[in-house]
């Protein structure tokens, strides 16, 4: 690969593990970019469990997760990356097969918690792997390849997602689901080919709870699952807005989401190359959070126009929106890996995916409220929820003499 064109390197990883490991993730991502734009709305609107039920189900669904970070980091510090991988996609599979047959709230739940649960330890395998091929050098670009290649998937298969929502059908939905399932499963077989990585704790080796003492990741793990919550907006409160409040057709959930995943895959390796030390990175993430209070005022402002406004109107939201998310990405990346202990880097991940975890629980209680309670006001409170915290990263993020 030592020989290959730049312009086809930019396209083809020359790193064969990450080769690999972009392999799985475009499938599994594939998948859930089937499943995302069809999840709430088939499970509100077909089955008829209603916005706040299916939002609830998906609520303690991420609590049963939340509970499972911290022994997740530690496992895969303790026996390596792949099998912790291999073994947690195949439970999502067949989590995710069981949504095919659930038609009330506890089985919701139930699916969503084991899907949950062996997400958490999969994605921390995953991440951690990335690290550990690279270095500092390196790492930058190896983390936006992966994303672009996250969100190529999930953008080829947000079409798919946009064929479904057409058809508006049961059986449509229902393969949806199916084929998501089948995504993890060839996903762990990927995943099964990449080499072992030696654990970085001895066997016997304790959790070590001090890591909990880390005030400066904790504060920043909190700071940075506030701003997740502009992931809920996008995949709870955008399908919410366009099918109850807008006049735009209900397709163009899919429609939305591709231009998100399209911007990803092709300019987020562009944003990596610009992205400052976390001590001059103060400026950029307040600046995303203004990009993301625009984009509120932008869904807001969706509801009433004609079809063909609301639609445009949606676009330029999300125009905005993934500006920010590029930024953001990266800043996150950085604080995760560079802030945390080399040798407990998968206790560390646990801890900011206790935060992810954290923004997944609270996340689609508070857009749903903001939404079907409050109206266009509640997308002002978001607005405001994300500049108030984006200004709080001098504060939490640098070093009392770098603020």
């Amino acid at each position: 690969m030592s020989t290959m064109p730049s312009w086809l390197n930019k396209v083809i990883h020359e790193d064969p593990i990450i080769r690999k490991v972009s392999l799985a993730s475009l499938i599994d991502r594939f998948g859930n970019g089937l499943l995302i734009s069809v999840l709430v709305i088939y499970f509100s609107f077909t089955v008829g469990l209603g916005p706040h039920k299916t939002a609830l189900a998906l609520s303690i669904g991420a609590a049963a997760g939340l509970l499972m970070t911290i022994p997740a980091g530690h496992l895969v510090d303790r026996v390596g990356q792949r099998i912790v991988v291999v073994v947690s996609m195949v439970i999502n599979g067949v989590a995710v097969m069981g949504l095919v047959f659930v038609h009330s709230f506890i089985w919701l739940t139930i699916c969503f918690a084991a899907d949950s649960i062996a997400n958490v330890f999969s994605r921390n395998a995953q991440q951690t792997l990335i690290a550990r091929v690279g270095d500092s050098k390196t790492n930058p670009r190896n983390r936006a390849y992966t994303r672009s290649i996250n969100n190529l998937g999930i953008g080829l298969g947000s079409l798919g997602s946009g064929i479904a929502l057409a058809i508006n059908s049961t059986f449509g939905y229902q393969l949806v689901i199916f084929l998501d399932a089948c995504t993890f499963l060839i996903g762990a077989y990927i995943y099964s080919l990449v080499p072992h990585f030696p654990a970085t704790l001895q066997e016997r080796e304790k959790f070590d709870w001090a890591i909990f003492k880390d005030g400066r990741y904790i504060a920043a793990t909190a700071m940075a699952a506030i701003t997740n919550i502009q992931f809920v907006v996008q995949n709870v409160g955008i399908p919410i807005w366009i099918v109850k409040y807008s006049n735009a057709p209900r397709w163009w959930v899919s429609t939305i989401l591709i231009l998100n995943t399209a911007s990803v895959v092709i300019f987020q390796m562009r944003i990596s190359k610009r992205t400052k030390p976390l001590k001059d990175s103060a400026n950029q993430y307040l600046f995303t959070g203004f990009l993301l209070a625009a984009a509120c005022g932008m869904y807001a402002f969706a509801q009433g126009p004609s079809a063909q406004i609301a639609s445009l109107v949606f676009l330029a939201g999300m125009a905005l929106h993934v500006c920010a998310e590029l930024i953001i990405a990266m800043i996150h990346w950085q604080i995760s890996f560079d802030l945390a202990d080399s040798s407990r880097q998968g206790a560390y991940y646990g801890i900011w995916t206790l935060g992810n975890g954290l923004s997944e629980i609270v996340g689609p209680i508070i857009v749903t409220y903001a939404l079907v309670v409050l109206g266009k006001p509640g997308w002002g409170l978001l607005a405001l929820m994300f500049i108030i915290n984006t200004l709080l990263y001098r504060v939490v993020v640098l070093p009392p003499n770098k603020a």
